[in-house]
């Protein structure tokens, strides 16, 4: 539909689940997608897989907590594309499941750093450039646990809490430079990241008979990277014009249950 045409579109995790399929979307409307990620095997997958489709792809290795690689990487696409339009702050890690009695300091820094610091420092990397041309979008990938907890994974959800936080801050401060600052929360996705201690989460029997069988889950299924990429082209698009500060849950309806 060209919902995207001329824009300049980052995308950080791009290589896997959601950031792979946002990156995608964002191609097939017009994007020059830029593709930051740290496995160089699935970055060139994608990237080639863009490319074959006719689209644009600018490819980057990169560690998000690289920080002097990741402005590096900002300066290099402005002095090839002269302005970016959206930054999609996906990457993330699923760290093993554990509890405030068993996890460590370095699991709690390391989970920190990559799912919550790194999109602070993404932002402040790109948003300066947003602010010159007065305009731009950052969406920020936050998740229910970012206000729902199971219990085992207290440095993930306080990430993704603080994103949600963060996400109104950051509305406020840049709503003057019409720089819009959204979060998309997903539910249950089947992406590489449901994988816990080595098993789907979503294909346990339990998780079938209470999230699907009982519709826990309203919608009876988990979701698909494709559900949730769609609302992020929303908020990236012209549609969106007039929100900010705001987060979408994509879930299937499971927060709407009790």
């Amino acid at each position: 539909m060209g919902l995207l045409d001329e824009k300049t579109c980052l995308v950080s995790g791009a290589g896997q689940g959601l950031g792979r399929s946002v990156a995608l979307e964002m191609a097939a409307e017009g994007a020059a997608v830029v593709l930051l990620e740290r496995n160089a095997a699935t970055l060139a997958s994608v990237a080639a897989e863009i490319e074959t489709r006719g689209g644009t792809a600018l490819a980057y290795e990169l560690d998000v907590t690289d920080y002097d690689r990741y402005g590096a990487v900002v300066a290099d696409v402005m002095a090839k594309c002269g302005h970016i339009d959206v930054l999609v702050n996906n990457a993330a890690i699923n760290p093993p499941t554990r509890t405030i009695l068993n996890d460590t300091l370095e699991d709690w820094r390391r989970t920190i750093t990559i799912n919550l610091e790194a999109v602070y420092m993404g932002s402040k990397l790109v948003a300066p450039h947003m602010v010159r041309q007065q305009d731009g979008r950052i969406i920020h990938i936050a998740s229910i646990q970012g206000f729902a907890a199971s219990g085992d994974c207290g440095p993930y959800n306080a990430a993704k809490g603080g994103i949600i936080a963060y996400t109104q801050s950051m509305a406020v401060e840049l709503g003057r430079y019409n720089i819009l600052v959204n979060a998309v929360a997903p539910g249950f996705m089947v992406t590489p990241m449901s994988i816990v201690n080595g098993v789907d989460e979503t294909t346990t029997p339990d998780f079938i008979e209470w999230y699907v069988t009982r519709r826990k889950i309203p919608l009876g299924r988990s979701g698909l990277p494709e559900d949730v990429s769609g609302t992020v082209i929303f908020l990236a698009s012209d549609y969106c014009r007039y929100m900010t500060g705001q987060l979408l849950v994509v879930d299937g309806g499971l927060m709407s249950t009790f």
